[in-house]
């Protein structure tokens, strides 16, 4: 046990510690409260057992086997190692022993010994193996972390000396007993055996003072960590989006009118949220290396995006807030912060971020499905567009022809409204408008504007239709009143355009009395599912996949055989994929139709590559880098199939575009789903 002298001396690192650490904590608060309100304090219970559970979490770590090996041992080595090491601080300082037993020694050992082959693995991977997405580009932070893998290493290795010399110098049976099965601390008092016992006591003191220091430091941290991501991500996991897998994009009321800009112009447009996710990044690279745009040369980084956006927000809020009283109570006060409208000011679109970065991004959501923190970076992006659309008036002219079509005809295309029917003009389908009791059939069919006008796409919607009457399904479709989704125009930023088009088609739903809406496009999917409840809606969603895979566990569709065995590899659509999860029922789909070797692709479900297309890049230029569409085709092909399945008027023609570029439309084909049902079925 410590002496008084000791004692008092623990007690003011204790307390110098905990002063450093709470205001690099208010340091992050101070930082972070300067963006909008938001409310993420409902569901406080499901929150926080959420981030204990944090299964999602370990997970997305546990992907990479390289990762896993060491963020593991890291994480439930150090839960491991704090118990004992908190224990050997209450023995030292108040002579309290709670745990006698040696197999409490034995599991805190082992802690340990997983927390520093964690560590050292961890620097391996990143100045031994040279890992690129580690990369974190400046000094700053490489010597950080530097003293993070020393410091930790110091923390565990001096705890071990500690408890070995004590063995070594205590006469103590207890001692001795409770440490049997202690392997580092028996390793440790083997190796120095010949030490005196007088000497070996002093030497136990002496390491467990530098295993304070150590602690205590590693507490005190936060104030001057260029890198406050274990403080700000267990907050960013409870403060989380619960109600989907996915945020929708948070809409816009246009008739307030005291709003003066539309989207991100500066800093504080952010929430207080958006702004919480650059300090739990932890820069570790996954949302990179599972960027399509990233992987094909564009000037897109997820992770760069984030640390750009806190590095000009440590420029605006440089530093903790001060501490004063106010009416006798400590308070933080706000630093004065630099205002981001002044002449010298960095402005954040265009010049802390890439305009070229913002319109690079397909809104895939590969980079929020990788991050075990749940960044959201597409958000972000999708709000900085709109701030050049909306607010600046600044944006691709393909965009903005797109917007035109959109708003004369209701469709990217530009083809006339008029002529959106015309596909079913010789099949059996029923339109809402001319049915007597609309209300008395089941689903409304919304093909979007791909299946309606694209002439590749309209022979999924007539294979769709024969597929759905095959089964006795009850269908129709709107015809000339069915309208744009708007899924394109809230991806690049016009909020506006999506809300006119959304509300017109949610009022044609109504006045119909729809209740259940079928579509086989993920977007059009998506955007009914998930924002059009924004504005009011409270349909039941289905994708086409999805409900053909039901009417074959049902019986109601039987699949026949292709006739001939074929070889084919099945594309995951972003839209149905990670944004809903959705990868089995396509693949049952694909598995009942007899005659179909299915041959994964390494980058799928999860991992899927997007094709392209998604955040209304579908109607960009891509001029810059290697095209996506074919980066994917090329993933494709290397497993020489002789067919690719898709469930995505987009994804149907990107990859259809990548194989005329590969010269490969001879020997394969790319089908959608309900064409391969169509034809097993014939």
């Amino acid at each position: 046990m410590l002496s008084t002298t000791g004692i008092i001396v623990f007690i003011l690192l204790l307390a110098i510690a905990g002063y450093f650490s709470v205001m690099g904590l208010a340091k992050l608060y101070n930082r972070v409260r300067i963006g909008r309100p938001i409310d993420r304090s409902d569901r406080l219970m499901e929150r926080i057992m959420g981030f204990f559970g944090r299964q999602d979490c370990q997970r997305k770590i546990a992907r990479e086997p390289g990762a896993a090996l060491m963020h593991l041992p890291i994480l439930y080595g150090l839960i491991l190692f704090a118990l004992g090491a908190v224990h050997y601080v209450l023995e030292k300082v108040i002579g309290l022993v709670i745990f006698g037993s040696p197999y409490f020694y034995l599991i805190t050992e082992i802690g340990g010994i997983a927390l520093l082959f964690g560590i050292l693995f961890s620097a391996w991977r990143r100045y031994i193996q040279k890992i690129p997405r580690l990369d974190t580009g400046t000094w700053e932070q490489e010597r950080f972390i530097v003293f993070l893998i020393s410091d930790i290493s110091l923390i565990v290795v001096a705890f071990f000396l500690s408890y070995g010399f004590k063995l070594i110098g205590s006469p103590d049976y207890f001692d001795h007993w409770r440490l049997s099965m202690a392997p580092a601390s028996l390793l440790v008092a083997s190796l120095f055996s010949s030490v005196d016992p007088a000497m070996a006591g002093k030497l136990s003191l002496v390491f467990w003072w530098v295993h304070i220091l150590a602690a205590f430091t590693m507490i005190g941290v936060p104030r001057y960590s260029p890198l406050l991501h274990p403080a700000a991500a267990p907050l960013n996991i409870i403060f989380r989006y619960l109600d989907n897998k996915i945020e929708p994009m948070e809409p816009i009321d246009f008739e307030d009118e005291e709003r003066e800009t539309f989207g991100v112009n500066k800093l504080a447009d952010f929430t207080w949220k958006d702004l919480l996710d650059c300090y739990a990044c932890a820069e570790c690279g996954r949302c990179q290396d599972n960027c399509p745009a990233y992987l094909t040369q564009k000037p897109l980084s997820p992770k760069k995006l984030l640390a750009e956006i806190k590095e000009h927000l440590e420029e605006i809020v440089p530093g903790e807030p001060r501490i004063k009283t106010v009416d006798g109570h400590w308070v933080f006060d706000q630093q004065e912060q630099k205002s981001e409208d002044a002449e010298d000011a960095k402005k954040l679109l265009g010049e802390v971020i890439d305009e070229h970065a913002i319109w690079a991004c397909t809104t895939c959501r590969a980079c929020r499905e990788q991050c075990p923190n749940m960044n959201e970076h597409a958000n972000k992006i999708m709000q900085l567009r709109r701030a050049y659309v909306l607010d600046e008036s600044d944006f691709p002219a393909e965009a903005q022809l797109t917007f035109t079509n959109m708003e004369r005809n209701s469709n990217p295309w530009g083809i006339g409204w008029a002529d959106r029917a015309n596909w079913a003009a010789d099949l059996d389908v029923k339109i809402l408008g001319e049915v007597e009791d609309a209300e008395s059939v089941e689903y409304l069919l919304y093909l979007g504007c791909a299946g309606s006008f694209d002439e590749r796409i309209k022979k999924v919607s007539t294979a769709l239709v024969k597929v759905l009457n095959e089964a006795g399904v009850s269908f129709g479709i709107l015809g000339t009143e069915e309208k744009c989704c708007g899924d394109s125009a809230r991806r690049l930023g016009n909020e506006y355009l999506f809300q006119s088009l959304a509300e017109e088609n949610i009022e044609t739903f109504k006045g119909y009395g729809v209740k259940k809406v079928i579509t086989a496009c993920p977007h059009c999917f998506t955007v009914m599912k998930n924002d059009y409840k924004q504005l009011g809606a409270d349909f039941e969603i289905m994708h086409h996949t999805q409900l053909i895979d039901q009417l074959i566990k049902a019986g109601k569709i039987k699949p026949g055989a292709l006739g001939e065995q074929v070889k084919a590899t099945y594309h995951d659509s972003c839209y149905l994929g990670r944004y809903h999860e959705e990868y089995s029922a396509p693949r049952n789909v694909i598995a009942a139709v007899k005659g179909v070797s299915l041959v994964e692709m390494p980058r799928s479900k999860q991992k899927g590559f997007c094709c392209g297309a998604g955040g209304g890049r579908m109607w960009l230029e891509e001029d810059i880098g290697k095209r996506i569409n074919i980066a994917r085709t090329e993933q494709a092909l290397e497993l020489d199939p002789q067919a690719i399945i898709c469930n995505c008027p987009f994804c149907l023609t990107m990859l259809e575009d990548g194989l005329k570029d590969k010269e490969a439309t001879d020997r394969v084909k790319v089908y959608d789903i309900a064409e391969l049902v169509a034809k097993a079925s014939s």
